[in-house]
């Protein structure tokens, strides 16, 4: 069964690691749900991050590096050190891990929201929101889109997630809206392509930062 068709399944919990050519990028998804499946079996972290892991996916792919997502996952994978997904990282030894996550718009500050985990490190976060701010001026649907990346200002800091907080890569934790993840029907099917076209000025933003 592909990768793809996996993230459509509502159980049982899968592990998915896909290596590519890069290593030195790692994209993770660690509360993935499809979409209608609003919460994990999980008492840590009930709220599944619908449709987050095809997205995840999707970057990486562009990215040609590897990524890492847990679906239906009964455990917070990325608030400990030893889970599955966090040491599979770790072997990985990423220069920068992107963790793609999503909120349901009730409780952020700003739509999408970006933390590297600490205001000392505002200067990764900061840089990356602003770079997307920018390039979404030529898009209507994002242009109406907040993004903030200075700790300070954010609700989901991130400072309790283990692979967030981790010296050996610069991180970035990013929470992203439903309107990005879930179909208009908000039901069930994949991301619309606003979500994808979110990913590609990622994708843009991460090249001009890091380089090919």
């Amino acid at each position: 069964m592909s990768a793809e068709l996996m993230l459509e399944l509502t159980e049982p919990s899968l592990l998915i690691i896909e290596e590519r050519k890069s290593k030195d990028i790692v994209v993770g998804v660690p509360h993935h749900a499809p979409a209608g499946i609003p919460t994990l079996r999980c008492s840590e972290h009930p709220d599944a991050d619908e449709n987050a892991g095809f997205l995840g996916r999707y970057i990486a792919e562009k990215l040609k590096c590897c990524s890492i997502i847990a679906c239906n996952y009964t455990v917070d994978v990325n608030k400990f050190f030893r889970t599955d997904y966090t040491m599979q990282i770790a072997s990985w030894n990423p220069k920068v891990l992107i963790e793609i996550h999503g909120h349901s718009g009730g409780k952020a500050n700003s739509d999408i929201e970006i933390s590297s985990g600490s205001s000392h490190n505002d200067r990764f976060s900061k840089d990356l929101a602003d770079k997307l701010a920018s390039s979404f001026s030529t898009v209507k649907e994002l242009n109406a889109l907040s993004v903030c990346g200075e700790y300070s200002k954010l609700y989901f800091k991130a400072s309790d997630i283990v692979t967030i907080s981790d010296g050996r890569w610069v991180s970035y934790h990013i929470e992203l809206p439903p309107v990005l993840r879930k179909p208009p029907n908000n039901v069930s099917g994949k991301p619309p392509d606003i979500g994808y076209q979110f990913c590609d000025f990622l994708i843009k933003a991460l090249h001009e930062i890091y380089g090919n």
